[in-house]
């Protein structure tokens, strides 16, 4: 192909009808369409993997965009937010693109609707255990889904739970690392547990539990090799369960195609990974 052929086609490509479109509030109208399908295409047979992973996923991209954020820490601080569904295993069962706008009640946070509204998607809630990160979780989160039948599990921040009788994360860190600490809230039914790790986490989860106790190899720097230091069950199925966002993208960046564009490209070329991504079960 020519580069002049590239040139026209890339120039005259749509995927929505500009004169259907007057008077939308949808930020994303352009691209609405294609990302409406391949979201039925990637739940075509169901959503059939018991652990998924709900993420945020950061497009890359400069241009001028209503869309576009900054988000102060992350690899990739200047973007689009994409809200990620996968499995355990990195199938991608749905995406969007925060807008600023949802179907779901506006009094939730942020996190709160992106869980809910995926949740929708999925018919039989017993046969799946959710898991996010502290940006999503929340204790009324959890409460909300175990009254859907959904068990989930996810790290949470410390703000989010300042009256739990659970030690400051100051007294945490003099703590030699295995330390942990656990309550739970019996309004809700949400177990939080704390531990020291390399640094302080913290783990709320509607239906896991501590016990059984495992073992974890850490590099210990005063013993200058590696030991056993102890870890909630709650820690590792977690592990287990979650990354698999971390795991989509690892793949694609294999193949990841790049077309320079002030436009929605960056977004177009992200749905094409993605689609790739997923083509054995998509097609």
């Amino acid at each position: 192909m020519s580069r002049t052929r590239f040139l026209d086609i890339k120039r005259f490509l749509h995927f929505a009808d500009n004169n259907a479109i007057v008077g939308t509030t949808d930020r994303m109208y352009k691209l609405r369409p294609l990302m409406d399908l391949l979201n039925k295409r990637f739940q075509q047979h169901g959503v059939f993997h018991r652990n998924l992973s709900i993420d945020e996923s950061m497009v890359k991209y400069f241009g001028h965009h209503p869309c576009k954020q900054f988000i102060q820490g992350k690899p990739i601080r200047f973007g689009y937010n994409n809200s990620m569904h996968c499995s355990s295993d990195g199938y991608c069962y749905a995406f969007d693109t925060y807008c600023g706008k949802s179907s779901i009640s506006e009094n939730l946070p942020l996190g709160s609707r992106a869980v809910l509204s995926f949740c929708e998607k999925i018919s039989t809630p017993s046969d799946h255990i959710l898991y996010f990160d502290n940006f999503f979780n929340r204790i009324d989160l959890l409460a909300t889904l175990r009254m859907k039948s959904f068990r989930a599990t996810g790290t949470i921040r410390e703000n989010r739970f300042k009256n739990a009788p659970l030690p400051a994360k100051k007294e945490m860190e003099k703590r030699d690392r295995g330390y942990f600490a656990s309550c739970f809230d019996t309004q809700n039914e949400v177990l939080l547990v704390k531990w020291r790790d390399s640094s302080v986490v913290t783990m709320a989860t509607n239906y896991d539990s501590v016990d059984p106790i495992g073992a974890v190899s850490r590099w210990s720097s005063s013993k200058k090799e590696k030991v056993k230091v102890a870890q909630p069950s709650v820690f590792g199925t977690y592990n287990n369960g979650m990354g698999g966002m971390d795991l989509l993208d690892q793949t694609a960046n294999n193949y990841r195609m790049g077309i320079r564009s002030k436009k929605w490209w960056v977004l177009f070329t992200q749905m094409l990974n993605i689609s790739v991504e997923d083509s054995p079960n998509v097609v």
